[in-house]
């Protein structure tokens, strides 16, 4: 995906191959890109890792999943539209190979008047370890 970009500083290259190196999959946080970024570049401030992600996110290199109930937002590689799963027990985020058809959201769009252009998918519940840990039954 890195190819595809524009030339970028140092520093946002640096987030970039970060993010990138975490692998699909992997849901890190703003603080947690910074301190392994801070391993590539050791003066790399938090701001500037903040900025990179804003504009790597602009750019569509990377994705920024904005969890209810979450913290803060957390980032992965860019990658093909799919939903997310948060745990309220544990907190852990996973993906799912789900995303609306793309006929359905034009059609939305045609229907309500809008441009849509990002959907984002989150569902909550509790993971099987959670679930199990309290007794409930999964649907």
């Amino acid at each position: 995906m890195s190819s595809t970009i524009p030339a970028l500083p140092a520093n946002y290259r640096t987030v970039l191959d970060v993010v990138e190196a975490a692998g699909p999959g992997t849901h890190l946080t703003a603080q947690e890109i910074w301190l392994r970024s801070r391993r590539l570049q050791p003066r790399i401030g938090f701001a500037t890792v903040h900025r990179g992600l804003l504009r790597l996110h602009q750019l569509g290199a990377v994705m920024k999943i904005e969890v209810p109930g979450g913290a803060s937002a957390v980032y992965e590689p860019a990658a093909t539209p799919h939903a997310h799963f948060r745990c309220a027990g544990c907190g852990t985020i996973d993906d799912l190979a789900f995303a609306v058809p793309a006929e359905t959201v034009k059609a939305l769009a045609a229907r309500l008047g809008v441009a849509i252009e990002a959907e984002t998918i989150t569902f909550t519940g509790r993971c099987a370890t959670c679930a199990s840990d309290d007794g409930l039954e999964r649907v």
